[in-house]
Parts: C-alpha cells; structure tokens; sequence
C-alpha cells in the first residue's frame, strides 16, 4: 500500500509541476528554472530510485535501468520548455538521483524499507510543495490581478494531509506499535535473565 501511495504522490506532484513550469515558461528565469528542474528532478529520481530498488530486491541492474530510465524521462519533461540548458541539468541530476535511490533500495533490508520510504515521500512532499510555492508567489508578483485564493494555504493543507497519509499508512502497515508492546516482554526477560 506505501509503495502505490509512494507512486502516486510522485507521479501526481511531478506531472502537475511539469504542466504547471511548461504554462508558464515565459515569467521563469533561467536560474529560477534551473533550480526549480534541479530540485524537482533531483527529489523524484531519489524516490523513484528507491522505489525501483525495492521492488527488484536482489537485481541491481534492473532496479538501476529502470530507474534511471524513468527519471530521465521525468528530467527532460521538466526542462524540455525552459530549454537545452536546462534539460540538460535535469536529466543529469535526475541520472545521479535515481542511480543514488536505487542503491539505496537494494541496501535496505527486506522488512524495513517503510521507514525509509516515508521519510523520502515526506521530504519529496515538502520540496514539490516549495516549488509550487516559489512558482505561484512569481505568477502572484507578475500578474496584475488580484489573487482568487492563496495558493500558499492551499499548498501547505496538501503537505500536511499527504505527509499524514503517509505517516499513518507506515505505522499502521508496519505494526511498529504492535511490535514495540510484543517485544519488550522478551527484552525484560533477558535482561532478567543476564542479572541472575
């Protein structure tokens, strides 16, 4: 179930970013663009490479070329409108990215991946919350009329909801509370048992 909410919220996020950076290309700088596709590219390969790193346990080579296959797709969208500079510097990123979050899948050990991937669902969820930010205070800045909602509120009630969703679904997948309660009995015992 983590790993389809894992997903979901990079595959929604990063298309809804994608959409939102190729509509306004025109009122980004270069730099901002830069640092926009660099960030976004660099948090959604890390996560892809997780994902795919925990899925082909065992197989590194799959996991890596999947991966890396992925994010260069997710890179060249990202920077395909800002232009060759540009998506050049997201492919990159999103090249070392993904081949970062593939090692690291394959190193976690079977049973305790969940931490791991909530801990990077949540940074993802708070960088792509900050782009969507950083991208809707320069439309506000350069647009004349006044705004309908504030995009800033809205953006920090989905953070905290999906970082929530996430949170939740981890402990409740893992049974953490569940095993902590089973495990202390033994760990007493032994302790009791060491003192004798």
């Amino acid at each position: 179930m983590l790993l389809i909410i894992s997903i979901l919220i990079v595959l929604g996020y990063t298309t809804f970013l994608i959409f939102k950076i190729s509509f306004n290309t025109d009122k980004l700088t270069v730099m901002t663009g830069m640092i926009i596709v660099m960030a976004l590219g660099m948090m959604s390969s890390l996560v892809i490479g997780l994902i795919s790193g925990i899925v082909y346990k065992n197989d590194i080579t799959s996991s890596t070329i999947l991966a890396m296959v992925l994010s260069l797709i997710v890179g060249y969208f990202l920077g395909k409108r800002l232009g060759l500079v540009v998506t050049i510097e997201g492919m990159a990123t999103s090249l070392m990215g993904s081949m970062m979050g593939a090692m690291l899948g394959e190193m976690l050990p079977s049973e305790n991946f969940k931490i791991m991937l909530a801990f990077m669902d949540v940074l993802y969820i708070i960088v792509a919350s900050l782009i969507f930010i950083l991208i809707s205070n320069i439309l506000r800045k350069g647009s004349d009329k006044a705004p309908i909602f504030n995009h800033t509120y809205t953006s920090i009630f989905i953070m905290v909801i999906l970082t929530a969703i996430v949170l939740i679904t981890t402990f409740y997948e893992g049974n953490y509370v569940e095993n902590l309660i089973n495990d202390r009995p033994v760990e007493n015992q032994m302790n009791e048992h060491n003192h004798h």
